[in-house]
């Protein structure tokens, strides 16, 4: 029987394309060679994707480039013919668009990584640092994209080859291409988070020396959507309200957490039964910016709490779940907990018609318009409203607080007839 050495040699005299002189590209088809004993693949020997090259464009097929790109870590029969089909794949994609493997290496400076072993990679380093809810977002944006690599026969890539170039195409693809379950593209806000987090990746890659430089960081931002999560107006609240105590009162409960301590939707979803100090009537929460942030329970939501009845329930409950009581449900992740509420008040906004432009996070910039346009009423400076809600909105700085309402407020000046003096 012949051994697997002399199947190789056979296979390249018969199938060695530098013979083949009517051939007009630089390059052969990329190939995977597979090692056999006994007639059948062998994964204790080293496989490799392999393709020939014409070192003169008007000359003979006569050197050979081999690449592994980490294929043989992979064990299983099924896995290792994947992982070899998807470098073939990714081999031959930028062989077509112009890659010259004399003048570039795809190997060296990677320490072997591809560009999908590469982000793996970056995305176990920042998990040792980072918190989960931050986790969980780098691991959608990342799921996503290496969805796109496979796709697109670019997941096999070196990772110091995959370029700017490459990804402009996967930007193009969730700005053009990508729908939604329900159909709709990504919002500029949605497109430009995916950028960040994956260029958060890629400066983690230059940081292990994987690549030389970040180009991701430097791509503008997408124009955002001006409208996305919208303030209701006083006439949307009422409406609201009518629908949740007819069909979901539990979600008003809910909601209050959002307007009156003003607090964010994975805030509320990390409340406890006992942060909520009934004795002294204070709120604590962990928000993106403090560990253990302090609030005032304010008389407007009072009610709500003592509805709550949270003498019954254990201390380490979580106040909001989806039994409608609070209970402990640390089976669920925090996104999970927030995409759930999410996903409730998108019922309500389906059956009362409002748009993308509006979601839960549209009640928290409510309730600081509310106040803000409250203490204009009064007769108060914008500086002095600045003061005022800076503690209550707990924005860390007057600039933030500031952008915010630039970011959000969509007042109109007042009937200023008195000082023309055009009659028309």
């Amino acid at each position: 029987m012949m051994n697997s050495e002399n199947e190789h040699r056979n296979e390249h005299r018969f199938d060695n394309p530098s013979l083949d002189f009517s051939l007009k590209k630089r390059y052969s088809i990329p190939k995977v060679y597979v090692p056999k004993s006994q007639g059948k693949p062998d994964l204790e020997k080293r496989w490799h994707v392999y393709f020939y090259w014409r070192t003169h464009k008007d000359g003979i097929l006569d050197k050979k480039f081999t690449y592994t790109k980490g294929i043989n870590r992979v064990k299983t029969l099924s896995e290792r013919k994947k992982a070899a089909t998807a470098l073939k794949d990714a081999v031959h994609v930028i062989l077509q668009r112009g890659f010259n493997p004399t003048q570039k290496s795809i190997v060296k400076a990677t320490n072997d990584f591809s560009i999908t072993e590469a982000l793996e990679r970056a995305l176990l380093i920042k998990s040792k640092t980072r918190k989960q809810p931050t986790i969980d977002g780098y691991e959608f944006h990342l799921n996503r994209f290496k969805e796109w690599l496979k796709k697109n026969g670019y997941a096999g890539m070196g990772c110091d080859a995959f370029g700017i170039d490459e990804f402009y195409e996967y930007l193009d693809y969730i700005r053009f291409d990508y729908k939604m379950e329900n159909g709709e593209s990504l919002s500029g806000t949605s497109i430009n988070n995916h950028r960040r987090n994956l260029s958060a990746f890629f400066t983690t890659l230059k940081n292990e020396r994987l690549i030389r430089h970040n180009f991701v960081k430097g791509i503008p931002n997408v124009d955002q959507d001006p409208e996305n999560n919208r303030a209701f107006s006083s006439h949307d609240m009422k409406k609201i309200k009518t629908y949740l105590v007819k069909n979901d009162p539990y979600l008003i409960h809910f909601i209050s957490f959002l307007i009156y301590p003003i607090l964010r939707v994975r805030e509320v979803c990390r409340l406890k039964v006992k942060d909520i100090n009934t004795e002294q009537w204070i709120l604590n929460v962990e928000t993106k910016t403090d560990k253990n942030s302090t609030r005032r329970i304010i008389e407007k939501i009072k009610p709500t709490i003592e509805a709550m009845q949270l003498s019954n329930h254990l201390p380490d409950h979580d106040l909001f779940t989806n039994k409608n009581i609070p209970r402990n449900w640390d089976e669920a992740t925090l996104k999970s907990k927030v995409d759930y509420f999410g996903k409730r008040f998108g019922k309500v906004k389906k059956a009362l018609g409002y748009g993308r432009e509006y979601g839960l996070y549209s009640f928290r910039h409510t309730a600081i318009l509310d106040l803000y346009n409250s203490l204009v009423d009064e007769g108060m400076s914008e500086q002095e409203i600045l003061f005022k809600l800076m503690p209550i909105t707990q924005h860390k700085s007057i600039a933030g607080l500031k952008n915010y309402l630039r970011n959000h407020k969509k007042s109109l000046p007042k009937d200023h007839s008195d000082i023309y003096t055009i009659d028309f």
